[in-house]
């Protein structure tokens, strides 16, 4: 492992600066720098509040409901969400302190938590009570050895997490988007499908594809249909930036063929992206949400999510299956895309490129943090 700090060598000026070289997408050793210094350092999004975690005495209870819990995965760190007895909702690793067994698997409704491997047991607020056939061991302090707590923040019904206990929180990471989504009514917002997609290609290939509209006339045409692309821009903050994509005036020949007609709801779609692996995307009538997970230094897996008012709607029924049909259309374009990025990356004729000043300041601010975060140690 590498403990001294990385340098990227990505000058601050976009006007000057070179993108990434090419090693940083294609060496399995970045990865695990990243892993440690980029994904254990920021607000994981692990869930909703909604997020069902089985029935009691016949009624389905979710994560909102006292004494629930469900596991989730950050970058290869298993991790346990509970809501205890007392409706505090808590994260913590889902590794027990005895031999790294897991201590719940799936979701469920408990009082307590029983290690899947020795059987040690633990209360939702993280203490060992439990542990069968310790004794004569030495020097054993059962206070010390309690489930190891994570940060857990969340904002409307999305449920974060963060492994380090100096980190901003994470309204620092949102910064301003709550009061820039506040047009789109989260409140009844109920989940509606979820897709997985697997990309041979680095996770930063699919994020620097994702914060460009540059690609759009080439690689989109149905979603150039959609917006208009001249006014498209982005704009970027501290730990995030926002693409603007107005929607396009209705024309006569486009008649039966678009998505979002003009003047009606939210009048743009609002595409936020969140360093270092999140996209939430809202339109005029639903939400998603794009979780970026690296799952080899070239394969990453992509975690679309769908979130609508009214579920069981005959029209809202026949809009999500477009909405989700649309949104498949537009990933199946970029899949393609990013798998041959990724066998560009490791031509012996490339190294590094560079940015376009009007469309391609999303990319190279994302490049800015991770120079940021990889320069620590």
């Amino acid at each position: 492992m590498i403990t001294k700090p990385l340098h990227l060598d990505v000058h601050e000026q976009i006007e000057s600066a070179q993108t990434l070289a090419s090693r940083f997408y294609t060496d399995p050793a970045i990865l695990e720098i990243e892993k440690a210094r980029i994904f254990r350092r920021t607000w994981q999004l692990v869930g909703t509040l909604s997020r069902e975690c089985g029935e009691v005495d016949g009624l389905k209870r979710t994560i909102s409901d006292l004494e629930s819990f469900f596991t989730a995965d950050v970058a290869g760190e298993p991790i346990i969400v509970v809501r205890d007895k007392d409706g505090v909702l808590r994260a913590f690793s889902n590794v027990c302190r005895h031999r790294a067994g897991p201590i719940a698997l799936g979701s469920g409704c408990k009082n307590v938590l029983r290690c899947q491997y020795h059987g040690w047991t633990y209360t939702l607020d993280g203490r060992l009570i439990g542990t069968p056939d310790v004794e004569g061991v030495e020097f054993f302090d059962r206070s010390t050895m309690g489930m190891v707590p994570l940060r857990c923040e969340t904002w409307e019904q999305f449920i974060f997490v963060n492994f380090d206990a100096k980190a901003e929180p994470l309204s620092a990471f949102l910064g301003q988007i709550p009061q820039q989504a506040q047009g789109f009514r989260f409140e009844g917002l109920q989940f509606a499908e979820r897709r997985d997609y697997v990309i041979d290609c680095n996770w930063k290939v699919y994020v620097d594809n994702y914060l460009e509209g540059y690609h759009i006339p080439i690689a989109h045409p149905g979603l150039m249909r959609e917006i208009d692309y001249a006014q498209y821009r982005t704009d970027t903050f501290r730990y995030y930036s926002q693409q603007f994509a107005p929607i396009r005036a209705q024309k006569s020949e486009d008649a039966g063929e678009r998505m979002y007609a003009p003047g009606t709801g939210l009048q743009q779609a609002l595409y936020f992206w969140v360093f270092p692996n999140l996209m939430i995307n809202i339109y005029p009538d639903n939400i998603s949400t794009n979780l970026i997970v690296p799952l080899s230094h070239e394969k990453t897996l992509t975690i679309f999510e769908w979130f609508f008012h009214d579920l069981e709607s005959a029209a809202n029924k026949e809009r999500i299956k477009r909405s989700v049909a649309f949104s498949d259309e537009v990933q199946q374009e970029d899949i393609g895309l990013c798998e041959n990025v990724q066998r560009g990356l490791r031509s012996s004729t490339y190294d590094r490129g560079r940015y376009s000043v009007k469309r391609e300041n999303g990319v190279h601010h994302f490049h800015m943090l991770l120079g940021e975060f990889l320069g620590q140690v």
